[in-house]
Formats: structure tokens, sequence, C-alpha cells
């Protein structure tokens, strides 16, 4: 009897024990740990950006005329005063005397409006003194056109667009030249961000064609124009690259760029993914060593920089401590 007693009493504290154990692993729950460090912590504005020459020419012809021969192709190197391209002559003689003729027909029209010119109205006889006037001038245009049938380059640099090919009508841009020298990230800083940023700012710049490769830069400057995207208003920033040796850098390449607005060296952090924040302030996670009902508990700190990666501690928390993020099961 008594053996069934004490066999039936070790059952009872086992299960009892069991069932602690279980409610106690219930109870549990995952998290990441990590711990308050010493480093440094910076804050950036990250924006979209494209590559542009500071230096270039748009070679146009100021009548369309055919070409008679082209003398360069995308990618080449000229100097300033090289031959691109040269116009028909023949092309330009012809538009000489269609140009004359229409200058013949409007003096020969006005002279037959003047014969009752009292009797028109001030708009019509506006009108027919700006139709002769008009055709003058498409006569002189046309002249100085004659004037330069061979079409040179204004700068030293590299042929990036031709758009002329022999034979056919020279007409808008012909060929745009840029000098690579003066290659420049040209970025849109939202109208919210203008008051951060200011010459001489970091930054960081990773194009489109190299998404593995963190080229430096410097900000330099902002145009006093803005411009509208998706109806935001936004400001042009030159940012210019520190060494563009460090890749293969073409005109009209799409980059993004971080400028650093605020830096502090050597000061104590918490990661950002473990930051939180309540109404009462930011606070961290720890583990809870003095209760068995809570596994975490709340440690508010003051906060100073939010940084990209980190975020700094002013006060409330120590380099050293250890810091967990609860984690769904």
């Amino acid at each position: 009897m008594m053996k069934k007693i004490i066999i039936t009493i070790i059952i009872i504290v086992l299960i009892g024990t069991a069932v602690f154990f279980v409610r106690s692993r219930k109870s549990e729950q995952l998290y990441l740990e990590s711990q308050v460090v010493t480093t440094d912590v910076q804050k950036t504005i990250n924006v979209n950006a494209t590559m542009n020459s500071d230096v270039y020419a748009d070679i146009t012809s100021e009548l369309p005329t055919l070409i008679a021969s082209v003398d360069v192709s995308v990618n080449d190197t000229v100097e300033k005063g090289q031959e691109l391209f040269r116009l028909d002559k023949r092309s330009i003689y012809a538009q000489i005397n269609n140009a004359k003729l229409a200058v013949e027909r409007a003096e020969l029209a006005e002279q037959q409006a003047r014969r009752k010119w009292d009797t028109l109205k001030p708009e019509e006889r506006e009108s027919i003194k700006k139709a002769t006037e008009q055709s003058r001038q498409t006569l002189n245009e046309v002249y100085a056109q004659a004037a330069k049938t061979t079409i040179v380059s204004p700068i030293d640099g590299i042929v990036i667009e031709q758009n002329v090919r022999v034979g056919e009508v020279a007409q808008g841009i012909a060929m745009r030249i840029i000098n690579p020298q003066s290659l420049q990230v040209e970025a849109l800083i939202p109208e919210v961000d203008i008051a951060k940023v200011k010459k001489g700012n970091k930054s960081f710049i990773i194009f489109d064609a190299y998404p593995d490769k963190v080229v430096h830069g410097t900000f330099v400057s902002m145009n006093a124009g803005s411009t509208l995207n998706q109806n935001n208003t936004y400001f042009k920033a030159i940012v210019d690259i520190d060494d563009k040796d460090d890749v293969t850098i073409l005109d009209g390449m799409n980059a993004e760029v971080d400028i650093e607005i605020e830096k502090k060296m050597n000061v104590v952090v918490v990661p950002r993914d473990f930051a939180q924040k309540d109404e009462d302030g930011y606070f961290v996670y720890v583990l809870n060593t003095n209760s068995v009902k809570e596994q975490f508990g709340k440690k508010y700190f003051e906060e100073g920089i939010i940084g990209n990666e980190f975020v700094e501690v002013i006060s409330g928390i120590a380099a050293g401590e250890k810091i967990v993020v609860p984690q769904e099961k």
C-alpha cells in the first residue's frame, strides 16, 4: 500500500514538472541579439541623378539642306575648328533662288495692296508688311548659310550623337559634342531637403551600370531654378566626382547619390533595426532577468543622429549592453 502511494506521488510530481516545463517553453519567444557599440554614425539623403556634361555643343543646320559629306562618327574625338560635315552647295543655291522669288512676290503683293492702302484694316496692313519682312529675313538667312557650307566643331570633345547622313536633309540637332572632362553628376534634390545640404558635403554615388561600386564625390552647388516632377518640386544640384578614373563614366548614365548631411565620430550607437519608438520616445528591448512573466523589458534612451545604419545614443544605455529584438515564431 505504501509503495502505491509513493509511486502515485512521484507520478504527480513528474506530471507537474512536465506541465511547468511545457508552459515555460511555450511562453518563451525567439529573438535576435546584438550589443550597444561605439562607432561612427552618419545621416544621408538619397536622390536620383544623371551624368551630364557642363561643356557641350549641339550642332544644327540653320536651314533644311542636303548633306554633301560627313567626316566624323559617334565616339570620334574632335578638336575645335575641325570639319564635321559639309552642306550641298547646289541645294543652298536653289534655296537662294527660291528665297529671292519669295521676296519679289511679297514686295509685289505689298505694292498692289498700297494702291488701296486706306481701305484696308490696320491688322491687314500689318500682316502684309510682316510678310514682306519675313521673306527678306529668310533670304538673309539663306545667304548666311551659303557662307558656311562647311560645319566645324566649336569645342574640343567627343561626338556622342550623330543624326546626319550623306544625301539626307539636315534638320534639328545634327550632332552633339561634349567635353568628357566636364562630366558631372546632376542630382534632383526634393524641396524638403534643400536646407540640409551644403557645399562640400561628401557624396556616395552608385551608377546603375556599376551596382557594386561606390564612387566618392563632393556636393558642389544647387541651381536656383526649380523643376516639377509628378507635382513635386525639385532643385537640380551638381555633385563632382572625386576620381573619374574609378569607373568608365558616360554622358546620360543614371545613378543614385547619398549626400552626407550629418556625421559624428566614435559615439555610442545601437543598430537601426534594434531601435524602437513609441509615444514615450526611443527604446530598445533587453532580456528581463528579474521577471519570470515578462521575457523582454523596454529600456528608453535619448537619441541623437538617426543615421542610415545606426541610431546615436546620448544617454540611457551604455556601450557593451546586450539588446534584443523579439521575433515571431
